[in-house]
């Protein structure tokens, strides 16, 4: 079961690579009309909130710097930036490293239990496996929502 793990969590890392790649970097950081993130926010979380799923809440040591969590938090949005953004390539160089850093610190450890964590849709999460799981289908709805967003982009 843990080898299926390992490969959902790059299989979904790599799809989220290869659309973001597709995009020029003037593309990634215009926000849609009626949304309050862009492109770009949506990848900076994803890193920020892997890092956290695998590294700070299983009580391990985060490599992400601190602008991170200022910029691409839960409830923060790049309209109210006041402090400059990683670059794209500096996102994208992070989330390519991120699985095998997983993979690497967290191997035969997926049963290993945390402190329960409630996610903000309810979902109870007790050991490092659901935490690297649940990283899958959280990232799978920001992939989703970058598609979203350069749709509505390429319309407009």
């Amino acid at each position: 079961m843990e080898q299926a793990i390992w490969r959902q969590l790059e299989f979904v890392r790599t799809q989220t690579l290869k659309l973001a790649r597709t995009l020029p970097e003037e593309k990634v950081l215009v926000v849609p009309a009626g949304f309050r993130n862009h492109i770009l926010w949506n990848l900076g979380h994803l890193a920020l909130v892997t890092d956290k799923y695998a590294f700070t809440f299983t009580g391990r040591t985060s490599e992400l710097p601190e602008i991170y969590q200022e910029l691409f938090a839960n409830g923060t949005s790049p309209l109210e930036w006041t402090s400059e953004s990683p670059s794209l390539n500096d996102i994208l160089a992070v989330l390519e490293a991120q699985p095998e850093r997983v993979r690497t610190v967290l191997s035969g450890q997926l049963k290993e239990p945390i402190e329960p964590y409630s996610t903000s849709s309810g979902y109870r999460i007790e050991t490092v496996g659901q935490l690297i799981n649940f990283t899958t289908y959280h990232e799978g709805m920001h992939f989703s929502m970058i598609k979203l967003y350069n749709k509505i982009i390429q319309g407009s």
